[in-house]
């Protein structure tokens, strides 16, 4: 009998296993396989394909940002001409605030500065900041900003370790430049 009950422990800790590093290396890359299926069959104008993907490692992904509830402000200009996005030409100059993105361990928030066409600011209006969401990402929210102002796109890649923290980010982000996309 006991050894019927270890091989029965056996098997569920083998497949609790098997399904992790299913969750941690297969989806996210068959996800970002079917974005940039998805965007060649819609026939982007710049071609560009999906860079979106979340490293090995990202179990925990949370939300942080300062002690007060606020988080970072990135005032950096992009200096590369090249965005991997068309979204950049056509957007609205002003000031556009997204919808609070949640995810496991709270809800982000953005606010968008665009000025020239062009992604200037990315603020963080909401962000979560219980437990080991600050200092998860405390590193999470600069890096993902410094990026999707450099691609001046949400068509960035995620933050190790922050796999949730990043796909709230960049749903928050995609629906500020909806909303520059689509001022008048």
């Amino acid at each position: 009998m006991k050894t019927l009950t270890r091989t029965a422990i056996a098997l569920v800790a083998g497949l609790a296993i098997i399904g992790d590093a299913f969750l941690l290396f297969v989806k996210p890359h068959l996800a970002q396989q079917s974005t940039s299926a998805g965007l060649a069959a819609a026939g982007t104008e710049s071609g560009a394909g999906s860079t979106n993907s979340s490293d090995a490692g990202a179990a925990d992904g949370n939300s942080a940002g300062s002690p007060d509830g606020t988080a970072s402000d990135s005032s950096s200009d992009s200096s590369d001409s090249s965005d991997s996005s068309d979204s950049s030409s056509a957007l609205t100059d002003g000031t556009y605030t997204s919808v609070s993105t949640p995810n496991e361990y709270g809800e982000i928030q953005l606010q968008v500065k665009v000025s020239g066409g062009k992604i200037t600011t990315i603020t963080t209006v909401k962000v979560p900041t219980h437990g080991r969401s600050q200092s998860v990402n405390a590193q999470a929210i600069p890096e993902l900003t410094e990026r999707a102002i450099s691609a001046q796109s949400a068509d960035i890649q995620f933050v190790s370790g922050a796999t949730e923290t990043s796909t709230a980010f960049v749903n928050s982000l995609q629906d500020a430049i909806n909303q520059a996309l689509n001022a008048d």
